[in-house]
């Protein structure tokens, strides 16, 4: 990212200084991808349901106001503009200091030329003014028709009833319970219903859903529905990640709408792999989906559709059947027009480093496993880098070698083990078996 401002923090992040997140239970966050916990939640959430009467210093926004500026969010664009990594935020600079492109760094290109207006906009104690937020992103929940192997309660439900089995977890009592009431009352109905976003929605640009998965959450269709008729969709661009197991025509309807449309695929296998990983999606259905949005593509041209991989000791193996695909998309319907390009955006995907849970790391591989995986991914580098791809698309040929820091870390203690228990007893809840789809983890298990 090129600095607009000589006095640009060096720790700028676009989404922390513009943004609103909601965490899938309806608590104030930075963003998706940070681990941050807060004490300010939306209205309506019943906090007493969620601690058992207990609040700890846990309250309701008035306002939409109160909500983007909990004191714990205030202090992270605080520290920000300090050049400071808050802890809320370390996840982005690991990826950085390990090679791999971070949320940060693609938000804050995608915007560089609105830093020097969203840094007018945040005061020195991080203080957002509502009416400068152009980022909604919005969590819709747990509902979610998958149960992914790197996936936990709060944000797939339907891992509330296997994950007691599982020996090792993360998870206790209070944990599922408030997993259950994310998916059985969850936050957004009254917000919705009660306009709770409608100050801030004439400024927003864009808003970002994620779930759960979001494209099975009925209630966002009525509420998309309510900015098309307020006249606000022809300024807002969507986005969703999706695990692409359902792309409901009446959405297509809907989106045609907005200013635009930008997918990100979750796509952590190709095949029979595919159903093992990510329980029990169909690829053929997945694939179905694709041609789809090939379609939707062709006529409507603020649809872009890119790819984003899961990286976890289950499909390490299986990257170049992952990256052939993605060019496949690449090769076959990304278009160029006058006014800009659409379709499938990425020739190469982008990577998310499974860290949580942390028995599937790539750490944890065994050493021979990790011997292979070190010359594939050097042998995957060298295809790509020699590919004649797009400039632009460089750093992402540069995120297959870089894989190699994240491997090659010293593999944890009994992390193995665990995976290896944890394994078995997934397995046995859902009548599978590893080894029909992972030959190599025929003499492991």
């Amino acid at each position: 990212m090129q600095k607009k401002l000589d006095n640009l923090p060096e720790k700028f992040c676009y989404l922390a200084m513009q943004g609103y997140s909601t965490h899938a239970h309806g608590r104030t966050r930075p963003c998706c991808f940070s681990r941050t916990g807060t004490n300010t939640y939306m209205p309506g959430v019943r906090i007493d349901d969620i601690f058992e009467w207990q609040h700890h210093g846990n309250s309701n926004a008035q306002d939409i106001e109160q909500f983007i500026n909990d004191p714990q969010i205030k202090d992270i664009r605080k520290d920000l503009l300090a050049d400071k990594v808050h802890d809320g935020c370390a996840g982005c600079f690991e990826l950085e200091s390990q090679g791999i492109r971070s949320f940060r760094q693609t938000w804050n290109e995608i915007y560089e030329k609105q830093i020097d207006t969203t840094l007018s906009n945040v005061s020195e104690d991080g203080f957002l003014d509502p009416q400068a937020v152009t980022y909604l992103d919005i969590s819709l929940g747990n509902v979610c028709n998958l149960k992914c192997r790197s996936c936990n309660p709060w944000a797939s439900h339907r891992w509330i009833e296997e994950g007691p089995s599982v020996p090792h977890t993360d998870w206790d009592k209070t944990a599922y319970h408030i997993a259950e009431l994310s998916s059985k009352d969850p936050w957004f109905i009254k917000a919705f219903e009660d306009g709770f976003f409608d100050p801030v929605l004439p400024n927003v640009k864009v808003i970002n859903f994620i779930g759960g998965e979001p494209l099975v959450v009925q209630e966002h269709y009525a509420w998309l529905e309510h900015i098309i008729e307020q006249g606000w969709s022809e300024n807002i661009e969507l986005h969703y990640n999706t695990n692409g197991t359902t792309i409901p025509n009446r959405l297509l309807d809907i989106w045609d709408k907005f200013r635009g449309v930008v997918l990100s695929l979750s796509i952590d296998a190709i095949g029979d792999l595919a159903y093992y990983v990510r329980y029990p999606s169909k690829w053929r259905i997945i694939e179905k989906n694709v041609s789809k949005l090939a379609e939707f593509s062709k006529t409507r041209t603020g649809t872009i559709v890119h790819t984003h991989v899961t990286i976890s000791l289950l499909n390490l193996h299986d990257l170049p059947n992952i990256l052939q695909w993605c060019k496949d998309q690449y090769d076959s319907w990304y278009y160029e027009w006058e006014w800009g390009n659409h379709g499938y955006q990425n020739c190469l995907p982008h990577f998310n480093i499974v860290d949580h849970p942390h028995w599937l790391h790539i750490r944890n591989l065994p050493q021979e496993q990790k011997d292979k995986m070190n010359v594939m991914l050097e042998q995957e580098y060298n295809k790509y880098k020699n590919a004649n791809l797009p400039e632009w698309e460089q750093w992402a040929v540069d995120n297959i070698k870089n894989l190699k820091n994240f491997l090659n870390q010293p593999a944890a203690d009994n992390d193995w083990k665990i995976f290896i228990d944890n394994t078995k007893a997934s397995d046995l809840f859902r009548r599978i078996d590893i080894k029909d789809y992972i030959p190599w983890m025929e003499d492991k298990i």
